[in-house]
């Protein structure tokens, strides 16, 4: 039986004295480093709970509160000493924590960072529930952003945003204009802009909304026989990291792969030239597109075009 333990003055060395394969040791704190974390964070809140099977110490986890938009518990570590994995513990005591947070409900969910080369976690994580954000920190460009929606709050967030296929001319050219003029970090060029809005007349056209108000659209473009183009899309800001691009990306796909094309691609700014498009490129690279070729002069010599591709 796996319980959660509050970690004292009595037990705190048995939980510290714990730790993962040696293979694992760049993913987390060491478990000092852990319970440190959690007298650091005292403020936002830190919970560290001890993890123990038959009343033996075999894991930690801390987690603390995140006001900063989207609001959220942090899970910040959490560890399976390498004697103790591979037996079910990891997912019973992460459902026990889960559990634990869902009866106080602070926050209607919560957000965990890990290594995207940490498989086994990643596997963990996905299992529970946790799903991808599509979200990259550019403070941890190898990480990747889970998101957990307890049940009743995941059932809201799927009904307040829906994404629906936009066939009228003018309503393609309204929800372009809106969300492309107020993203101008993006689409700052108004010659550029101004083309875009044109050019979405006569495309299969997706755009996602909260009520009645557009937050977000994506536009596809058939570029060759065999290989159709992400050729536009936008999310207004208070909507990013709620999976709103994911959802539009995810109609684009399928509507590609129907349409029988075997290649997908999409151009942007080449990774380290500026911050926002560089979360750009992180983002579609969480998607599954992989690099193709930069063209340094495709556009002008200070935005050198990155092309990406995927197979469908």
């Amino acid at each position: 039986m796996v319980e959660l333990i509050k970690i004292n003055e009595e037990n705190w060395l048995d939980y510290a004295g714990l730790s993962v394969r040696e293979d694992q040791k760049g993913y987390l704190s060491s478990n000092i480093g852990i319970i440190a974390r959690g007298y650091a964070y005292r403020d936002s809140r830190a919970k560290v709970f001890g993890i123990a099977a038959e009343n033996t110490a075999v894991g930690l986890a801390m987690v603390k509160d995140m006001d900063e938009e989207p609001a959220c518990y942090d899970l910040q570590q959490f560890m399976i000493d390498e004697k103790f994995q591979g037996k079910g513990y990891g997912m019973a005591a992460l459902k026990l924590i889960l559990e634990e947070l869902g009866k106080e409900r602070k926050y209607n969910c919560v957000e965990v960072c890990v290594k995207a080369q940490d498989k086994e976690a990643l596997h963990l994580y996905e299992k529970v529930g946790f799903e991808d954000t599509g979200y990259i920190d550019e403070d941890a460009p190898d990480c990747l952003n889970l998101m957990y929606y307890f049940a009743d709050a995941r059932q809201e967030r799927q009904s307040d945003i829906v994404v629906k296929e936009i066939s009228d001319s003018e309503d393609k050219k309204r929800i372009t204009r809106l969300i492309l003029e107020a993203l101008p970090d993006w689409f700052g060029i108004e010659e550029s802009r101004e083309e875009y809005i044109r050019d979405s007349v006569d495309r299969p056209f997706f755009a996602a909304f909260c009520g009645d108000r557009p937050i977000g659209f994506i536009c596809l473009k058939e570029t060759g026989k065999e290989t159709a183009e992400l050729c536009v899309m936008g999310v207004l800001q208070e909507y990013h990291r709620k999976g709103v691009g994911r959802m539009l990306f995810e109609k684009l796909r399928e509507t590609a792969k129907r349409l029988g094309y075997s290649f997908l691609q999409v151009k942007t700014v080449q990774m380290g030239r500026y911050e926002d498009y560089d979360a750009t490129n992180r983002f579609y690279l969480s998607l599954g597109f992989k690099e193709f070729e930069v063209f340094p002069l495709l556009w002008d010599e200070w935005n050198p075009c990155q092309i990406y591709v995927m197979t469908l």
